[in-house]
């Protein structure tokens, strides 16, 4: 509530008005499944206690205008003709979602709004998505137009991939949309309806570690990576046949063993992971239906090792931040989130250990590596909504 109190007096500080509703989107950590949703696999997520918020109103003719707390610059553009902002990155996102809306018939006239939130900018927990969505939120709220959570979803990560061009799944979106507090979101993202809710329990927080490495995905790194699967799933779908194969999400770990001699070293690799990381997810979420957390860490673990060795995402900084963890008590595991190549590690720790296993893990990252480390202790929190401003 204070976040959108203080958004509330820099709105009236910097428009000479008073804002009438706040868009909110948590920021998400994905705790199991790597870059399984553009394969249409699982994943489980979880939307965080740190949020995006968009705070203001409506106003005559087709301007916009938002002020970003965090790098103090206001910045406008014409509703009716979006242009990509070189200068402004973070404007993008709220451009390529007014984007997308005139697509499907819905046309957004002027705003005035403050950007602020509490989402560690460039730790890999989507601060870019949680901007989409409480977009989204904020101008459904303004203008009156009805869309369902899921659609949210889905046109976020439109504004993403056909705007920013960004090709990202929709990991990202959905779990800032359909978070739920003290629950994991678990996502069949070939069938978006058949997402659950899985407990996680109150006595378990998420410490997400990041560790001030370089990260970037708008970049040929990440779109090399969907290549390599696409490419899989294309070798997969001949070798499989007649069996219909059109994501590697359609592929057994057995069927790979069997149909893996032909394909290149790389995209093998790159399929290997994918495949065996749908099968923890599954694994993950079977452990947490029972209370079984160490075996959920365990799967954690071994994702971390695929996307090291097999998926080629993870990075010196990373592997480092995940031997320090090792021994440290209240762990039950620990892997890479997001998209990788720097970022966070997510780990699941007891709540009351928490804050002694943060304080460690940050002292031994250190010496390790001479880099000081951000430490996140989060809880998993419900997901979008809007508020009227009173």
């Amino acid at each position: 509530m204070e976040l959108i109190q203080n958004a509330a007096k820099t709105f009236k500080k910097n428009f000479k008005g008073e804002a009438e509703y706040c868009g909110i989107a948590p920021g998400r950590v994905e705790v199991l499944g790597n870059h399984t949703d553009y394969n249409e696999g699982f994943i489980l997520s979880a939307a965080i206690d740190r949020e995006i918020i968009l705070c203001g109103r409506k106003v005559a003719g087709n301007k916009a205008t938002v002020f970003a707390t965090s790098y103090g610059v206001k910045v406008s553009f014409d509703t009716t003709a979006p242009v990509l902002d070189t200068d402004n990155f973070w404007i993008n996102y709220i451009q390529g979602v007014v984007s997308e809306l005139a697509k499907i018939g819905i046309d957004i006239g002027g705003f005035e709004a403050v950007l602020d939130g509490n989402v560690p900018l460039g730790a890999g927990l989507s601060s870019s998505a949680a901007l989409e969505v409480a977009t989204l939120y904020f101008l459904q709220s303004i203008y009156g137009f009805e869309m369902n959570p899921v659609k949210i979803a889905l046109t976020a990560q439109a504004a993403e991939n056909n705007f920013v061009g960004m090709n990202c799944g929709i990991l990202d979106q959905f779990s800032s949309t359909m978070g739920k507090k003290d629950h994991l979101v678990f996502l069949d993202c070939r069938d978006l309806d058949e997402y659950r809710h899985i407990p996680l329990g109150n006595n378990i927080e998420l410490v997400i570690a990041n560790t001030n490495a370089p990260h970037s995905l708008v970049d040929g790194a990440y779109n090399r990576l969907r290549e390599c699967c696409f490419a899989a799933a294309e070798h997969y779908s001949q070798k499989l046949a007649p069996k219909k194969v059109t994501h590697l999400r359609d592929v057994t770990v057995e069927e790979m063993n069997a149909n893996s001699d032909e394909i290149a070293e790389d995209v093998r690799k790159r399929a290997k992971h994918i495949i065996t990381d749908n099968q923890r997810v599954l694994d993950g979420v079977a452990a947490l239906e029972k209370g079984d957390l160490k075996t959920m860490g365990e799967c954690m673990n071994l994702s971390h090792i695929s996307s090291r060795d097999d998926f080629g995402n993870s990075c010196k900084e990373l592997d480092i931040m995940m031997e320090c963890a090792e021994g440290i008590d209240g762990l039950y595991g620990r892997r890479l989130s997001g998209g990788g190549f720097g970022g966070c590690t997510v780990n699941l720790v007891a709540a009351d250990r928490a804050e002694s296993f943060a304080e460690e893990l940050a002292k031994r990252y250190k010496e390790r590596s001479g880099i000081d480390a951000e430490m996140h202790i989060c809880r998993a929190w419900d997901g979008a909504h809007a508020v009227k401003i009173d």
